[in-house]
């Protein structure tokens, strides 16, 4: 996998970037969905990140956190069932606009207890 950057923006809000592609930038902003569904304590947000192809992976939010970290598909564990959430995306013009939430404690990522 190629050197990937995320940085912090503010509350649920991160940029996802890669060294080898400067004009790229995936900027992600769960700040809708939270408040659409009126989120709260402590929780985690599963999404398949957007963009690039090729290159693409799952991102975790963790909502207690507030912390954002990316991971392939084999360092992931789901603990308990989630449950889909969606906004509309023909009116939100950020992304991730779908996700899986849990309750906290019941996804792993990187081998790392998230939530």
């Amino acid at each position: 996998m190629l050197s990937q950057k995320i940085e912090k923006v503010s509350r649920g809000r991160f940029d996802v970037t890669y060294e080898h592609l400067p004009d790229f930038k995936l900027a992600l902003d769960f700040n809708p969905i939270i408040q659409r569904f009126n989120l709260q304590g402590s929780f985690c947000l599963l999404h398949w990140q957007a963009k690039p192809f090729g290159l693409r992976r799952w991102g975790v939010y963790d909502g207690g956190k507030d912390s954002y970290v990316a991971c392939e598909w084999s360092q992931i564990e789901v603990l308990k069932s989630p449950r889909c959430l969606q906004i509309d995306e023909t009116v939100s013009s950020t992304v991730p606009t779908a996700v899986l939430f849990f309750k906290a404690g019941v996804l792993l990522a990187s081998h790392t207890k998230i939530g």
